[in-house]
């Protein structure tokens, strides 16, 4: 027969032993930009590999906005955003770090056999002056909103740009894509489609649309750093002065010459703490 006293001996030691182990495990909360988010899941899991106690959670993409104010709510541990704090934001104990910058790039839909357009070409895509592609395929320019800071990008690529893109928004055969997912899924989708992304979402799925030289030039990680490309997004962390240890050997990971490497890999070059 059984000890009794022996068997809740051993059932309270489990006990006890579980309960550590769950205290012992951490888990870090991250979103933010859909570029961003997209660069985090190989590294999030390239992490964990070597770090088994600490756990991760990527919903789907808020926008940067969103996760910075879930951030300074403590219901993030780490936004990935794709413009810099503002003042009221940095009031609130937030803090900021570049981490890099990835090539912004010119995406058609798969079905587009165009491989280089010239900056004055996609202007006339953007203006409604060039309204077919060569085989005869309706062009679909995919837009932002005009806050976002894609817009504000595509504008300052040149004077063109910015004056094709106002008159772009006030055509009423134009694409919206609200987030960098819902803008990268219309390209994919929608025959003849065209937009401006951030490299690291078509490398994020490969083959789903194509990325387009621009003036001849491939936009790549490499091209980028070598300052061959120069049209980037540039990408930001965002934590509270509080976070925690997880946190803190998170980014020291992303600062390391294996994070850097994979987000290389990934579409990112590495601008932070050296």
């Amino acid at each position: 027969m059984r000890n009794p006293s022996r068997l809740l001996g051993v059932v309270t030691v489990l006990s006890l032993l579980a309960s550590i182990t769950a205290a012992s495990a951490e888990t870090i909360r991250i979103n933010g930009t859909g570029s961003g988010l997209v660069l985090m899941k190989p590294l999030v899991a390239a992490f964990h590999k070597d770090n088994k106690g600490v756990t991760f959670d990527l919903e789907k993409s808020l926008g940067s906005s969103a996760s910075i104010k879930a951030v300074a709510r403590n219901a993030l541990d780490l936004a990935v955003s794709g413009r810099p704090l503002k003042p009221e934001e940095s009031a609130e104990g937030l803090v900021l770090q570049e981490y890099g910058k990835t090539p912004f790039v010119v995406v058609t839909n798969k079905q587009v056999l165009v491989d280089n357009l010239t900056l004055k070409e996609l202007a006339a895509m953007y203006a409604g002056q060039t309204v077919k592609w060569p085989d005869g395929e309706l062009v679909r320019v995919v837009l932002r909103p005009n806050e976002d800071v894609d817009s504000k990008l595509t504008r300052s690529m040149s004077p063109e740009m910015d004056r094709a893109l106002t008159v772009a928004q006030g055509r009423k055969d134009m694409l919206l894509g609200v987030t960098d997912n819902d803008a990268f899924e219309n390209v994919r989708k929608t025959k003849g489609a065209l937009g401006m992304l951030s490299l690291s979402l078509p490398v994020s799925e490969p083959g789903a649309v194509n990325v387009v030289r621009l003036n001849g030039v491939q936009p790549t990680v490499a091209n980028l750093a070598g300052g061959k490309y120069p049209y980037a997004k540039t990408l930001y962390l965002v934590t509270r002065k509080d976070a925690g240890a997880a946190v803190a050997k998170f980014l020291k990971f992303l600062e390391s010459r294996k994070g850097r490497t994979l987000a290389a890999k990934h579409g990112l070059v590495y601008s932070g703490a050296k």
